[in-house]
């Protein structure tokens, strides 16, 4: 005997889908910035040193001496042939107490006095060594005022575009079943 045999067909459903993807659009501008460095307020000064030459040494090597010091040396030199005549007199004094030794001491003495002795010693070329100079320096006095930059920011937002994506779904071929049965 034959059975009848069951027959199936299927046709499966079929979809369309478009897509349109979504756009995306970014912009970012560079933020506008000024910075602006002031200079430093410097304040300088500077008191003058203080030079002293002394040519003294030299003025004198030269014999061109102050009052004072002329004065001074006069009195000297006057107190040491002071002090020298009253030992020549002293010498003399004892040379004519001892006449009886002989000779002949008052003209002796009158001899000694007629002839004059004296020496003139000019001044000498002064050197170098002679004049003392000497200079004190006065430190700076430096103040300095640091300035701060001067910055300024004008920030650019980000710029966003978006635009969805869609998608269209459509069928285009229906699922189908189809039984049949076959002897």
């Amino acid at each position: 005997m034959d059975m009848p045999k069951l027959q199936l067909q299927t046709q499966q459903a079929k979809l369309i889908l478009n897509t349109n993807p979504a756009r995306h659009e970014y912009h970012q501008q560079k933020a506008e910035q000024s910075i602006q460095q002031p200079k430093a307020d410097v304040k300088i000064e500077q008191k003058p040193g203080r030079l002293t030459i002394d040519q003294s040494n030299a003025w004198r090597n030269l014999h061109f001496k102050s009052v004072f010091e002329r004065t001074r040396e006069v009195a000297d030199d006057a107190n040491q042939k002071w002090l020298e005549g009253i030992g020549r007199m002293a010498e003399e004094g004892d040379d004519l107490m001892r006449v009886e030794n002989g000779g002949n001491p008052v003209a002796e003495h009158a001899k000694n006095k007629s002839v004059m002795n004296f020496t003139y010693l000019p001044g000498n070329t002064p050197t170098y060594d002679l004049v003392k100079a000497r200079y004190e320096a006065n430190p700076a006095v430096i103040e300095v005022q640091r300035n701060d930059p001067i910055i300024e920011t004008t920030p650019r937002y980000p710029q966003f575009e978006y635009q969805r994506g869609s998608v269209d779904v459509s069928l285009a071929q229906h699922a189908d079943v189809k039984i049949d049965w076959k002897i």
